[in-house]
Order: structure tokens, then sequence, then C-alpha cells
């Protein structure tokens, strides 16, 4: 019998697509809500299941989310139900660090300013002379040693820099080594590094971790990427920051209201990278992303746990 699996996620073209090519044989996908109740699979991307989606399903034997967060999903409501949730921590670090790096050479190196003195026909080498910085020898903050944040370690060493982190459980001694980076309290770390990147969960206890006070505290001139979740930084405080020239730049991947509003304040800086939450939405991730969660179902098919379950 072939078994159903019902996509709760964007309806783009691309990411459908590549979706379908992945569906083992035995399933079938399905990408209309209305067949939850017919749903022996929920498989889930950035779009929310509520309660009364999941009592919609009502024959659901797993709700398989394809990537790390869970932001939207239900969980008291699959655990009442007997529903086993799963994530997929850490499938898609790689192209989040990435992209990491990407936005914090992009700040640095003002490539987007050029890219568009370039493009107008202004040709202008020092237009970005003294505002732009190389990254090599720099003292690189990473807040959140997770999947993605040891990820970004490994690729930032390659650049030279001093490499610090915060987390609110200390890594192992070992993996400190193996990284050569040094455990610094959040606040000495915000004030001791040329560039801090974000890789943590929007909780009740992070969001605005990176607030008014942070901010003020980091090192003139610095450079703030975040790559996690918006909640995490306050982002009316970190456009204060930019503006008074206490900070001396932003990448921004992730933002506290998405889509991001086209008249947002730091749109409008010129010291700010910006893009649609869009870190892992590489052909090589999704695919990687998507395989890791059919995975995951075929487990279940088949009678097995599914890896990675939360706790519901």
């Amino acid at each position: 019998m072939v078994e159903r699996i019902v996509w709760i996620g964007e309806d783009d073209p691309a990411v459908l697509e590549l979706l379908a090519e992945e569906v083992p044989a035995g399933f079938s996908l399905v990408t209309s809500r209305d067949a939850l109740p017919d749903a022996d699979y929920i498989l889930n991307g950035a779009s929310p299941v509520p309660a009364a989606m999941i009592a919609e399903a009502g024959r659901v034997r797993l709700i398989q989310r394809v990537g790390a967060g869970v932001d939207g999903l239900d969980l008291a409501e699959a655990g009442r139900r007997g529903v086993p949730v799963a994530n997929l921590p850490g499938v898609n670090a790689a192209g989040v660090a990435e992209h990491t790096l990407l936005l914090v050479l992009a700040v640095l190196r003002r490539l987007c300013v050029l890219d568009g003195d370039t493009r107008r026909g202004e040709w202008e080498p020092n237009r970005a002379l003294r505002a732009s910085a190389e990254l090599g020898g720099k003292a690189f903050g990473i807040v959140g040693l997770g999947h993605v944040g040891r990820e970004v370690a490994a690729r930032a060493r390659a650049f030279g820099v001093t490499l610090r982190y915060f987390d609110a459980v200390r890594a192992d001694p070992g993996v400190e080594r193996e990284l050569g980076i040094e455990y610094l309290p959040l606040a000495e770390l915000l004030a001791t590094c040329d560039v801090v990147t974000v890789h943590v969960p929007l909780t009740s206890a992070t969001r605005h971790l990176i607030g008014p006070a942070e901010l003020a505290a980091m090192r003139p001139g610095a450079v703030l990427v975040n790559v996690a979740r918006g909640g995490v930084v306050d982002e009316s405080a970190l456009a204060g920051a930019l503006r008074s020239g206490h900070l001396g730049g932003a990448g921004l991947d992730v933002w506290e209201t998405e889509p991001v509003p086209p008249d947002h304040p730091l749109l409008r800086l010129p010291n700010v990278v910006a893009t649609p939450h869009s870190a892992a939405q590489t052909r090589d991730t999704v695919r990687r992303v998507f395989r890791a969660a059919l995975a995951n179902v075929q487990r279940v098919s088949r009678g097995e746990p599914p890896l990675h379950r939360l706790a519901s």
C-alpha cells in the first residue's frame, strides 16, 4: 500500500521539484492541506503546524520537520495525541556556516556598495577604503557553539582569526582544542571581538539576547552577523548602534518579522547586508535535508523509532 506524505511548507515550485525527486518508492507526496485526514506523515517546512492541523491529521504517524527549528509547531498538541515529532539538527549546518562567512566578508569589504557603484558606472576603487577591512587577524566571536557554530569556527580558522565563543553550556575541552577556540562569558566576548556571529535558537531565554546593553558593550567598529532567529537580536537597538557609528556593520539573514517590511530601518543603512532567511537554501543543502527527512519517514514505515525525536 502506498503511504501518503503531506507537505506543509512553502509552495515554491523549485522547492517542490527537489522534494518530489527525493520521494522514495512506496510513498506519494501531496501538497494540499485538504489531504491531512489521510496523511500517514507530515513533512513540515517553515510553515506553522498548529493544534487544529494536528487534530485534523488523525492517522498521522510522524511529523517530520525539515530543519532544526520547531517554531510554530505545536509540540504539546502532538504529545497529547501521541504523535512523534522529529527534527534534523545539524543537517543544514554547512550551508548556514558558509552563508555566515559570506555575510561577514560582504560587510567587511562593503561588497554591496561596491557592486552597486560598479553597476551604475561609478568606477571608484577607493570608495570603501576607510570603511572596509580584512578578516585575517581579527578576533572572531561565536555566540552558540552548536552544529552551525562549530562549522563556522572550522571555516573561520582558515582566515587566520582568533576564535572565541560563548554558549550557555560550555563545550568539552577536547572540542575547544580541536577547533582552536576559547570560551568567554558573553559580556567579555562582545567587548573583545571584531566580528560576532549568532547561532542560538530563539527561546524565552534568548529573546533579545543581543539587546541595547550588549550592543553598547561591543567593540567600536565591530560587525554583527545573525543567521539564527530574528528575535535573538533587538533590531531597533541594532539600527541605533549602526546609525551612531558605534558598530561598523551588520549582516542579517533572519528578522523579527518575516518577510521583513521593505521600509524597515535596517534596510536603509548602507553598512547592512540583508538576505531573506536563505542561509540554508542551496540546492545541495535542500537535497540533503529532504533525504534525511524522508529517511526518517522510512524508518517509521518499517516500524523503527524516528531519529531525533523531540520531547512533546
